[in-house]
């Protein structure tokens, strides 16, 4: 009985076996017709297409928005060209408008002339301009449409964030120029040499980046990706091992200043009325040389005081060496002029002196 069950077991299975590679063949044979049938179909009825794709995107519309609130700056001495840079515009007031750049794109210029995007050259005055901050407001009048940037907050940046800069490096040729990079740092502090002495003398707070910024672009936009303006583009490393770092100035500390300058005409800063050489800077022998008669190494040595300024007033005596200010040691001259700027004209302050040797503190009005 088994073995009659086992084979007929056996040949049912020889059945399904045929039937399934039956079905099977009949299905490839029908997935392979349709699919010729498909490809022959298509083949005569589809043509080569060209697909024209638009890769303009919002930061594209944000630039080209932001070029035409960016100008070119040239300026002239003895009728003659001497330099150029770049500038935003600030302020629209009917036909008046205020452009801002940096005070060392107009320094010592007789004349100044202001290059919208529109190519129409207006000559431009001098508002008012501050060393110290890098900044200058200039002031004309147009007889056509000019808008000013929106400003944003320099305070919320964040390292990483993208960033433009628009301005004219080289050269007006190169006006509307573009560069792309991030936020490198959003707050940097960097030492100066304002004087060309060769030594620094004051500390600037910047914004990093390393979109690339050349000579020209001095006073020019750096933007963010809504197109607010967030800072002025001012300087950047130029040393042969160095690539991209730039470097712009806050929009929220230039406004402080461009608003005084529209304002008033200028900064107004404290003053002590002395003439000072900052001991740091200088070797024993340089001391003895200039007759510096001192055994201190840091401070403020005071080399001439003002008639009738706030140094005179106070007692305060050529010779006279000022260590500390408002009870915080002076380790430089640039550390000095720190703790002074930062006071407002007719703050008191507190400074200890050293006379000849002996301590002794004196409090000034500042001027």
């Amino acid at each position: 009985m088994y073995k009659l069950k086992e084979n007929f077991f056996n040949k049912v299975v020889i059945v399904l076996l045929i039937v399934s590679l039956a079905c099977n063949g009949f299905l490839i044979y029908k997935v392979m017709f349709d699919n010729a049938t498909t490809i022959s179909d298509n083949s005569s009825t589809t043509g080569v297409k060209t697909v024209n794709v638009d890769v303009k995107s919002d930061l594209t519309k944000v630039i080209a928005t932001a070029k035409e609130s960016t100008v070119g700056i040239v300026v002239y001495q003895r009728n003659q060209l001497s330099g150029s840079g770049s500038g935003v515009v600030y302020r629209v007031d009917n036909k008046t408008v205020y452009v801002i750049t940096n005070h060392h794109v107009i320094d010592s210029a007789q004349s100044i002339e202001v290059i919208f995007a529109n190519g129409k050259s207006v000559k431009a005055d001098l508002v008012g301009s501050d060393q110290y901050g890098d900044i200058a407001v200039l002031k004309m009048t147009v007889d056509f449409s000019v808008t000013a940037f929106k400003t944003g907050d320099s305070d919320l940046l964040d390292s990483g964030e993208t960033v433009v800069a628009i301005g004219s490096p080289l050269g007006i040729e190169y006006a509307g120029t573009v560069t792309q990079g991030i936020v490198s740092a959003p707050s940097r502090t960097i030492s100066v040499d304002l004087n060309n002495d060769g030594k620094e003398d004051w500390d600037m707070n910047v914004v990093q980046t390393d979109a690339a910024i050349n000579p020209g672009n001095s006073g020019g936009a750096l933007i963010n990706a809504a197109g607010e303006l967030i800072g002025i583009t001012s300087m950047k490393y130029t040393s042969e091992e160095v690539e991209g770092i730039g470097f712009a100035l806050p929009i929220n500390d230039a406004i402080k200043l461009v608003d005084e300058i529209i304002k008033t005409g200028k900064v107004s800063r404290p003053t002590l009325g002395i003439s000072s050489v900052s001991l740091d800077a200088y070797s024993s022998y340089e001391l003895y040389m200039y007759r510096i008669q001192t055994d201190l190494n840091k401070g403020i040595y005071i080399a001439d005081v003002q008639n009738n300024s706030a140094a005179d007033k106070a007692g305060i005596r050529v010779g006279d060496v000022i260590t500390q200010f408002d009870g915080k040691d002076i380790e430089s001259y640039k550390d000095f002029l720190s703790k002074l700027y930062a006071k407002k004209p007719g703050d008191k302050v507190t400074l200890t002196i050293n006379r000849s040797g002996s301590t002794m503190t004196i409090h000034v009005t500042l001027g």
